[in-house]
């Protein structure tokens, strides 16, 4: 079992299409929780939800959000202010979640960054990858 919870917050039902989409891949996986911003949500009512699938305050936590700036990144780091062992990467796409699902079995500072450097990869643009490899 896994040392840590990871939450996917994003806007509307993305964050739990990537929690979806994760398990069909890699399988259940008991430590990620989705948690969505609706229309009708206040940031303080998404926030409570939030709040809610974080867990503990002293155990360690990471959260995936899908865009910095935006209200579940804004109020993901309003409640982990204060939680040394809590991460916030926003950008979030599938192969970041399967990795930290998956692969992360130490949630420290060499893992977030791992999980940075994976999303910026996984970022391609297919069409020239495949020309230049058409023979």
């Amino acid at each position: 079992m896994r040392g840590f919870r990871i939450v996917i917050a994003a806007h509307g039902d993305l964050a739990t299409a990537l929690l979806s989409a994760a398990e069909l891949i890699c399988g259940p996986t008991d430590e990620l929780r989705a948690v969505g911003i609706r229309s009708e949500d206040s940031p303080e009512s998404f926030g409570e939800r939030l709040a809610a699938a974080l867990g503990k305050p002293g155990e360690p936590l990471l959260v995936l959000t899908d865009l910095a700036g935006g209200t579940p990144n804004n109020v993901a780091l309003r409640l982990v202010r204060g939680r040394p062992s809590a991460f916030v990467i926003s950008g979030v796409n599938l192969a970041v979640v399967m990795e930290a699902a998956m692969s992360i079995e130490v949630l420290d500072r060499a893992a977030v960054d791992r999980l940075v450097e994976l999303g910026r990869q996984g970022l391609v643009d297919a069409g020239t990858l495949l020309a230049s490899r058409a023979p």
